[in-house]
């Protein structure tokens, strides 16, 4: 059983632990570091771990592998250092601050022989394999839509004059890289890389980026990507094929998906509950698990993750440049 050294206290660790132990007995949260003593330990008596330490070093004596869970821009030092040390990192989303951060990180696990993966949960749940299926059946694709509107809880306190983590850029964070990146790698992992890019975002008067769209040119297809922390959406994500379409409700929160083909009756292919990190992220864990055993990290999500983090790269500074912040 892999053992997990988790960085960081907040909700998403939480889930973190119970989908450890969703894992099958893949990987269990052995030990907890927070900068607070007294948060390691409140949060290691919450939920039954053992070690609860304020010193990475003492983190990474006590573990396999490390799941970092702190603010994006703490991600690359953290991973960095965890690597240093021999351990496996598992790295929150987004994995860096930038694709040459991502790209640090990637090439400094592969020189220690540990494997480093981006905890990106959507990408790695079966109703996106569900897709991934059923993309063959669409016939050639020509246009798809992926939205992902969520109204963010700490926007209510943004717009009474108090700037939480989720809106501080100085953090390293974005809504393009917090809430769009749900768009972007299923998109990517798809239909990999656009030959263009383009598209806008809106940003907030701190500079914090909120929301935007972003247009991915693969030729004979156009796939449109929206997304933002200050609005709610009710819209579908739609794969338009000459043959069929592919519906599904949340790039990263799915509860059905539906194929109808062309002048067809639409065919359920998948219906559950809410997919959200309450109940999908043993997914990422498990094939963060198999890798370690495995003895190499998969490809695929390196380079997923690579070229997410660049094309937000790209995304966020044509917008500076345009003059919205």
């Amino acid at each position: 059983m892999l053992r997990f050294g988790v960085i960081g206290t907040n909700f998403i660790s939480d889930h973190f632990v119970d989908a450890c132990r969703a894992s099958g007995g893949r990987a269990e949260a052995a030990a907890v570091h927070s900068r607070t003593l007294a948060k390691a330990q409140d949060f290691a008596g919450r939920h039954g771990i053992a070690t609860a330490v304020d010193s990475l070093d003492a983190l990474f004596d006590a573990v396999d592998a490390v799941y970092v869970a702190t603010p994006v821009g703490a991600h690359r030092p953290q991973a960095l250092a965890a690597i240093e040390a021999g351990r496996h990192v598992l790295v929150e989303k987004t994995m860096g601050a930038s694709a040459a951060e991502v790209v640090e990180i990637l090439h400094a696990a592969a020189a220690a022989g540990v494997v480093a993966m981006e905890a990106m949960r959507n990408v790695h749940s079966p109703v996106h394999q569900v897709i991934r299926d059923a993309i063959n059946e669409l016939g050639t694709v020509r246009h798809a839509h992926f939205e992902k509107l969520q109204y963010s809880r700490r926007y209510d306190a943004f717009r009474a004059g108090e700037v939480l983590n989720a809106f501080d850029p100085s953090l390293g964070n974005s809504a393009l890289a917090d809430i769009g990146v749900y768009c972007l790698q299923p998109a990517l992992d798809l239909f990999g890389m656009p030959r263009n890019a383009g598209g806008s975002s809106v940003f907030l008067p701190n500079g914090f980026e909120a929301g935007g769209v972003m247009y991915l040119d693969h030729g004979n297809a156009v796939v449109e990507l929206a997304w933002s922390k200050i609005v709610a959406g009710s819209g579908p994500s739609v794969v338009h094929g000459e043959d069929a379409a592919l519906a599904f409700d949340d790039p990263a929160d799915m509860t059905h998906v539906t194929l109808t083909p062309r002048g067809g009756e639409p065919r359920v292919l998948w219906q559950g509950e809410r997919q959200g990190p309450e109940n999908s992220m043993q997914y990422e864990v498990i094939d963060f698990a198999e890798q370690v055993e495995a003895g190499a990290s998969d490809p695929r999500w390196g380079t997923l993750s690579v070229n997410a983090r660049a094309l937000m790269d790209a995304h966020l500074q044509a917008s500076a440049q345009a003059g919205h912040v």
